[in-house]
């Protein structure tokens, strides 16, 4: 494993696809229309970091209770 991933974000012109890759111990790649949160979640995982998701209600968010 190298000490500095290199991470690829390739879109195409139109902006239709994304793909979203890095080899870094283990190969990962995700692509589609639109790159979803799980799919950030997965990578910053890969490179070693914790997660944690939390669901808020709409008016905390909006009051910034978080």
């Amino acid at each position: 494993m190298s000490s500095k991933p290199y991470i690829d974000l390739i879109t195409c012109e139109s902006g239709d696809w994304q793909i979203l890759r890095v080899n870094y111990g283990e190969d990962f790649e995700v692509g589609g229309h639109s790159l979803s949160s799980w799919d950030w979640i997965r990578l910053v995982n890969l490179l070693g970091f914790e997660v944690e998701e939390k669901v808020i209600s709409d008016k905390d968010m909006e009051n910034c209770n978080y």
